[in-house]
């Protein structure tokens, strides 16, 4: 698991940032202002779009981010992959594969060890729910796909749109 977190800290940082870069910009802007408070920032993008006249893809792409910052907040990896294919940041498999183990003994893992090497046992997270991927599969999955990494790239797309538009609110 250490061998993603950083990543994951990173994206969620990063995703952090846009949301207050977004509150930020809302309390400048006395029609935008309710948003800087707002437990829930569904809508925002489209007050925003509708001051700044702002294009569909950059409007597309904050709702996006919001969305995708969200899912990796609370751990909706499988969503999260999803809000990046939206994104046109496409993922691919990590080729993390879920097995059982019923009975821990050496034995047993060594056996289903065996069993996965041969392509007799495993899920395939990226084929699996997210329930049946659990989240240590999930998390497992988009950080050996580099996932983590594309959404703070997104995050940063984001970052920059909102600096652009809190720069035209200065002049």
């Amino acid at each position: 698991m250490t061998l993603f977190l950083e990543q994951f800290r990173t994206a969620a940082a990063d995703g952090a940032v846009v949301e207050l870069k977004l509150r930020l910009l809302a309390g400048k802007v006395p029609s935008l202002q309710k948003y800087a408070h707002e437990a829930k920032l569904e809508n925002i993008e489209d007050d925003v779009a509708a001051h700044f006249s702002l294009s569909a893809k950059d409007q597309e792409t904050l709702r996006l981010c919001r969305q995708l910052r969200n899912k990796i907040l609370h751990s909706d990896f499988r969503a999260a992959r999803g809000k990046l294919n939206a994104l046109a940041l496409k993922t691919t498999s990590g080729g993390v594969k879920r097995i059982q183990i019923p009975s821990v003994s050496v034995a047993a893992v060594t056996e289903k060890i065996r069993s996965l090497k041969e392509g007799i046992e495993g899920v395939s997270v990226a084929d699996a729910s997210s329930a049946d991927g659990g989240v240590l599969g999930w998390f497992m999955e988009v950080g050996s796909a580099g996932d983590f990494e594309k959404a703070s790239a997104a995050f940063k797309m984001a970052a920059v749109i909102i600096e652009q538009l809190s720069a035209t609110e200065n002049t």
